[in-house]
């Protein structure tokens, strides 16, 4: 009897935590294999600019903050990466910072004034940071001719083995 009361009530148990369990996964961003939407890009000039004006190049998309160490330094690992290796990629780095100066005296002390350095003034309250689903991350995107993701979160080295 004591055996039946105990199946009864792991299966009870069982039924009741299965409807619970989430089938779907969640909303993170985008990922590789899909097409990473336009998003506006302004430069320093308060320019703005499309990131399907870079469709037929392959770009790296590189979101960054002042204020977030790992974000900063692959900010500069891979700019100067895509430099030395004369490759074909294009190098667009985003920054979610609301200080533009900051962001400008950050850049000259990392030796990247030439830079396509683009800003995003409303940091964590901008669209583009609510749409990538950035939440204090701040990945990067290799992105092929035609807009696709091809890999996120890359380093120098993922880019050798890649292209």
């Amino acid at each position: 009897m004591k055996y039946l009361s105990f199946c009864l009530i792991s299966v009870i148990s069982f039924v009741l935590s299965s409807g619970s369990v989430k089938r779907e996964l969640p909303s993170s961003g985008y990922h590789p294999g899909e097409t990473i939407p336009n998003i506006v890009l302004t430069d320093s000039e308060g320019t703005w600019h499309n990131l399907h004006d870079y469709k037929g190049k392959k770009v790296v998309v590189n979101f960054w903050a002042t204020y977030h160490a790992q974000s900063r330094a692959n900010n500069v690992q891979l700019y100067n990466y895509l430099q030395q290796s004369n490759s074909d990629v294009e190098f667009v780095s985003v920054a979610f910072d609301e200080n533009k100066n900051v962001v400008e005296r950050t850049l000259m002390l990392d030796r990247l004034e030439s830079i396509s350095q683009f800003y995003e003034i409303s940091g964590t309250g901008s669209k583009i940071y609510k749409d990538f689903k950035l939440n204090e991350r701040f990945p990067n995107y290799l992105i092929d001719e035609n807009g696709v993701i091809i890999a996120m979160n890359i380093t120098p080295e993922d880019l050798k083995t890649i292209l």
